[in-house]
């Protein structure tokens, strides 16, 4: 695979040559692959295109789908070599999605900061029955669609009863060089040391994070994410508060239509000094925000998996 980024065999890890430009001079990815050189060595490329990445989000974490996740995997013949739970905050996540964020409304890049708040839970898996594509191609082909109209049966986010796009419950890596990217941008050096020796073991590792995130799920009420009852919950914390009065004001302005800020929504909330559950207040947003803006178009998509079908000749940038 080659320590230097020119040296790099994108063939083996991305089928997009939008992916191979902007990822050339990312920091992220040169630190992940790095790394990879660093402690996989030689044999860096049959372990990336053994393993996949998969985390539960902050959201799929409080709507208790750890579990289902879990026995999913197993039934793809995905088993889990190695745990992390990286934290998430504004930057953060916005770098993770930087390309695919550039269709998105500023409502909903406001929205997501109540979703991202928190820890996730990031499993790497290897695939038990290896085939002619990556792990992490597989895998993401399995997924489904965050968009409830493409999803099909027996796929991932189908069978997690996703109901709305902004609670995506889960987040794959597509292809190998978006597993390396992730793991230079979501783990600190001492994290991506141990993941990427994990990999490389005949050993899990990093379980006693998974047990503890599946203990947890298992006394925790799962979060629903009514729109209905999250909305009635929202306006009996703001009527208890003397100061909810414009929050209140505001979200009914935003159900009728009118063109309303989503910031300005959660700011009054927040200055109203009412105890409302962050979740609750996530669930409303997420009815009532424009995802995206009109006739724009994310940066880099997802690749289709019948891409890598044929084999491609190794080609550096």
């Amino acid at each position: 695979m080659g320590a230097k980024i020119d040296d790099t065999d994108w063939a083996a890890l991305t089928r997009m040559p939008a992916k191979r430009t902007a990822y050339r001079r990312e920091t992220y990815f040169r630190e992940g692959i790095r790394d990879v050189a660093r402690f996989l060595g030689d044999r860096a490329p049959e372990v990336l295109r053994r393993h996949a990445l998969l985390m539960v989000k902050p959201d799929g974490i409080a709507a208790g789908k750890v579990r289902p996740v879990l026995d999913w995997l197993t039934d793809q013949g995905f088993a889990v070599q190695t745990v992390q739970r990286p934290a998430f905050s504004g930057p953060l996540w916005r770098e993770m999605w930087r390309y695919q964020l550039t269709s998105a409304t500023v409502d909903r890049l406001a929205l997501n900061d109540l979703i991202y708040a928190g820890s996730g839970l990031l499993l790497l898996a290897r695939d038990e029955q290896p085939g002619p594509t990556p792990a992490t191609t597989r895998l993401a082909s399995l997924k489904g669609s965050a968009d409830l109209a493409q999803q099909k049966p027996g796929t991932l986010r189908a069978l997690l009863r996703q109901h709305n796009r902004n609670f995506s419950y889960v987040h794959v890596a597509d292809e190998p060089a978006d597993l390396i990217r992730e793991l230079g941008l979501l783990l600190d050096p001492a994290q991506r040391r141990e993941a990427l020796t994990g990999l490389a073991s005949d050993e899990p590792s990093g379980l006693p994070l998974l047990e503890e995130a599946l203990a947890a799920e298992a006394t925790a009420v799962p979060q629903s994410f009514d729109a209905d009852a999250a909305a009635e919950a929202v306006a009996a914390a703001l009527n208890r508060s003397e100061r909810g009065g414009q929050a209140l004001q505001l979200l009914e302005r935003l159900r009728f239509g009118e063109s309303v800020p989503w910031i300005e929504v959660a700011e009054a909330v927040a200055e109203s000094g009412a105890e409302v559950d962050r979740w609750d207040l996530a669930a409303v947003g997420a009815g009532l925000i424009e995802c995206d803006e009109p006739g724009e178009t994310k940066l880099i998509s997802n690749p289709p998996p019948v891409l890598w079908d044929k084999p491609r000749v190794r080609r550096p940038l």
